[in-house]
């Protein structure tokens, strides 16, 4: 006798698997030819390190900061520190022609700018004379002996603007600044580096660091190549691993397997034919599918495997479609809700990277439950029926499982024996997380992407603490006509607006043409430092640019001011690109801004790496709440329509609810920071967190409603069957996050060891809440007005 199949026969979902397994070698076939087509497409996808990434194309603050760019030929910048602790410093020979080598080496090297190579090789240096003013290289040849060094040296701690910029105050230091032609060849620049810098002629105590804007995305280029290879070899074979010990047969493990790896590549393939560029948060992407791929095959084998054990003489057919029947239902809702809450993500995150790996996760859900529902079945019905060691028979179709499927009995004992204590610990958490929530703080940096004792970490360290930093504001100065900054006045403004970012805690310098002015004014006045002030004639102003372009280089100034002399730039340089930092620079600068310009003779517009760092990390704070809110909103329409009943689906998103408190708890009052990393936890922990409230839920609704039970019998049946299968779900999303805790990108860290925390606090909160819910008011979930739940589809059977 077997009554699960005869009404399961009946309805349209045992005809469809019924179908399945009656063709088996043409759905294989079908499956397999699609996710190789899409697979072919991956050597397609490419790599965007760019800091620009993590602000959207059409942005106002990136439209500007390209445009910015363009007017005056800035390009990502590569560094290089040159550092010499020695009692000379940097200013000996043999340090000295190690920059000059660099320098002219650097003209040679593919994707860096010849005309765009900053340094004491191509720099100038303007001092008075008889006859006015002379602009002279400071290095044009390397020096001969100490005394031709030890000029070098007066020359250029004599020029203001040199020292801390290119020159350490010291003198233990030098930069050498190369700007790329190209940011999508940064990587290969970055290499290009490396290899100079190797079989560089270094002296005495010389070191060198590379760093800068184009280096952290060349940096980052290797660190994802190497980063993705590793994680996901270690995730597919800890899940492998974990499948066999669940079911305790090759079947069990290669099954699983196959529909991550389709799962997997047809997801990713996807992404390269839409030309989706791979981002460094979609590191994450596929481990994360490959932890979630794993799902359903671990509900449906548990199926499989039992009602193999509880009706040993069925066919293959009759055992692949009776599995199939019966978790149908709560795999397709539990993929319904997981990909509610990646679309959350994709609609709230305003960062591309966030926002394609919220769409590309939502796809591979789906793409995973399609192979679950297609793949599985066909090869079930094509091997052979098998038995697994953890199902035995227990007589007169009871089946016994293994010790797993009794370790969390305690957990049921806990929910049956104390519901108030279970109900009061859920209060408490609902209490201290919202009391955390104002304590969060939302910080970030992308250096913080790298661990403290990378190689880039290391120099960009070692650059703030010998020069001004590495970090730049720029602010766009507008005047409404050409010639407009020759006027004294408009130089007077941007000179006071200049000294009082000075005197900023966080600023250690700013430069624009105003310093080269007072420069130039100086030297016509025989070096007197009384004279290290702007000119008050605009004549006078519109001359020392002509004199300057007849002796020195005339593309010198273009980084601070444009061909027709109406815009200016005025370039603020930071150790700290961390947000609170940015956040304090940027409202002060947009404060003196409205104390000193005004918006018609002069304009100012802060831009500038540093400018779009703080609008993606502005939006952080924002995006999360909308976020969270609208994963929460998803995920209970779907389970108050599956279940017909609102209540029931306030039952299954309350374990949800508690562990994103729960995270916010952990983050408020252990300082962990809102940023790149935490900030998408909540999403993808409610669509991932809600799969166990649903199965859970599902499974006590189906013994209340369907099979007549008490409350204490229906949670007792819960846990060796149903939470044996959710507590292997459970292992395979958290040790599938929890692979990204070995990540080499600190981001991935946080992210990884967040959402697998999330993922643990769902699991226990799904299976002590829900059924201390049910024994503290039976009739939450078996009232009759809620049977109609599953009428729909007959006798889809209880979750294993």
């Amino acid at each position: 006798m077997v009554p699960e199949e005869t009404e399961a026969g009946a309805s349209a979902v045992a005809k469809y698997f019924t179908l399945i397994c009656r063709h088996p070698k043409l759905v294989v076939i079908t499956c397999l030819l699609l996710a190789l087509a899409l697979a072919s497409a991956l050597p397609q996808l490419h790599k965007d390190t760019r800091t620009d990434a993590f602000v959207p194309v059409d942005h106002p603050a990136r439209t500007l900061n390209r445009q910015f760019r363009e007017t005056f030929g800035l390009g990502d910048p590569m560094v290089i520190a040159v550092v010499n602790t020695g009692p000379t410093g940097i200013f000996n020979p043999q340090s000295l022609t190690l920059i000059h080598w660099l320098s002219r080496q650097l003209e040679q090297v593919p994707n860096i700018d010849p005309e765009r190579i900053t340094s004491l090789a191509t720099e100038h240096d303007i001092r008075g004379t008889a006859a006015g003013m002379e602009v002279e290289p400071l290095l044009p040849t390397p020096p001969r002996n100490q005394a031709e060094a030890e000029a070098v040296r007066r020359a250029v701690l004599g020029f203001p603007l040199h020292v801390g910029a290119i020159v350490a105050a010291d003198g233990s230091g030098a930069l050498i600044v190369a700007e790329q032609l190209d940011p999508d060849r940064a990587q290969q620049t970055y290499d290009a580096l490396l290899a100079l810098i190797a079989r560089a002629p270094l002296g005495d105590g010389d070191q060198l660091h590379v760093t800068g804007e184009g280096a952290l995305a060349g940096y980052m280029g290797t660190y994802i190549d190497a980063d993705a290879t590793r994680l996901s070899g270690v995730s597919t074979l800890v899940i492998l691993l974990l499948c066999l010990a669940a079911f305790r047969t090759l079947r069990g493990m290669w099954l699983p397997g196959l529909v991550v790896l389709t799962t997997a590549t047809s997801t990713l393939g996807a992404m390269a034919l839409a030309g989706v560029p791979f981002y460094i948060i979609t590191n994450a992407l596929p481990v994360a599918l490959i932890g979630i791929a794993v799902a359903d095959s671990i509900h449906i084998l548990t199926r499989y495997y039992k009602t193999a054990a509880q009706f040993p003489e069925w066919t293959r057919e009759q055992l692949a479609v009776t599995a199939m029947c019966g978790v149908f239902r709560p795999i397709s809702l539990t993929s319904l809700t997981t990909m509610a809450g990646f679309l959350s993500l994709a609609l709230s995150a305003m960062m591309p990277p966030m926002r394609w790996f919220g769409w590309f996760a939502l796809l591979g859900v789906g793409i995973a439950w399609f192979y679950s529902v297609t793949l599985l079945p066909a090869l079930l019905a094509l091997l052979r029926p098998q038995r697994s060691p953890a199902y035995r028979s227990a007589g007169a179709g009871g089946v016994i499982t293994d010790r797993m499927g009794r370790l969390l009995r305690p957990l049921g004992n806990a929910a049956q024996r104390r519901p108030g204590a279970v109900l009061g610990a859920a209060a408490i958490v609902v209490v201290v997380g919202i009391s955390a929530i104002p304590r969060i703080e939302v910080n970030d940096s992308l250096i913080r992407a790298f661990q403290d004792n990378e190689p880039i970490v290391l120099a960009d360290r070692e650059i703030n603490r010998r020069f001004d930093g590495s970090y730049f504001l720029d602010i766009l100065v507008t005047t409404p006509d050409t010639e407009g900054l020759f006027e004294p006045d408009r130089l007077r403004r941007i000179e006071a607006l200049q000294t009082q970012l000075n005197r900023h805690p966080l600023i250690a310098d700013t430069v624009s043409i105003i310093d080269y002015l007072k420069q130039m004014h100086r030297a016509m006045h025989g070096d007197n430092d009384d004279f290290y002030r702007l000119p008050e004639n605009p004549e006078l102003i519109a001359q020392y640019f002509l004199l300057y372009a007849s002796l020195g280089d005339p593309r010198e100034f273009d980084h601070l001011i444009d061909y027709d002399y109406r815009l200016a730039n005025v370039r603020v340089t930071m150790k700290s690109d961390y947000y609170a930092d940015l956040r304090q620079v940027i409202d002060f600068t947009r404060n003196r801004l409205e104390q000193t310009f005004d918006d018609t003779d002069l304009q100012g517009q802060p831009t500038g790496r540093a400018y779009l760092n703080y609008v993606w990390m502005r939006q952080l704070a924002q995006a999360q709440s909308f976020s969270v809110l609208l994963a929460l909103a998803l995920v209970l329409a779907m389970a108050s329509l599956s279940f017909r009943s609102l209540r029931a689906g306030l039952v299954t998103l309350s374990p949800v609810a508690i562990t994103v408190l729960g995270i916010y708890a952990y983050m408020g009052f252990g300082g962990l920071w809102l940023s790149v990393s935490t900030t998408m936890f909540a999403a993808i922990a409610i669509g991932l967190g809600i799969d166990f409230a649903i199965h859970t839920t599902e499974r006590l609704h189906h013994a209340l409603t369907r099979e007549g039970h008490d409350s204490a019998t229906a949670i007792a049946r819960l846990y060796p069957e149903t939470g044996r299968a959710l507590l292997f779900n459970f292992l395979a999303l958290a040790l599938g996050f929890g692979v990204l805790a070995f990540s080499k990108v600190q981001v991935l860290n946080e992210f990884g060891i967040t959402v697998a925390l999330a993922i643990t606090l769902s699991f226990l909160a799904s299976l002590l809440l829900i059924p201390a819910l049910t024994t503290a008011f039976p009739r939450l979930l078996s009232n009759r007005a809620q049977t109609a739940a599953t009428h729909t589809v007959q006798n889809r059977g209880s979750l294993p």
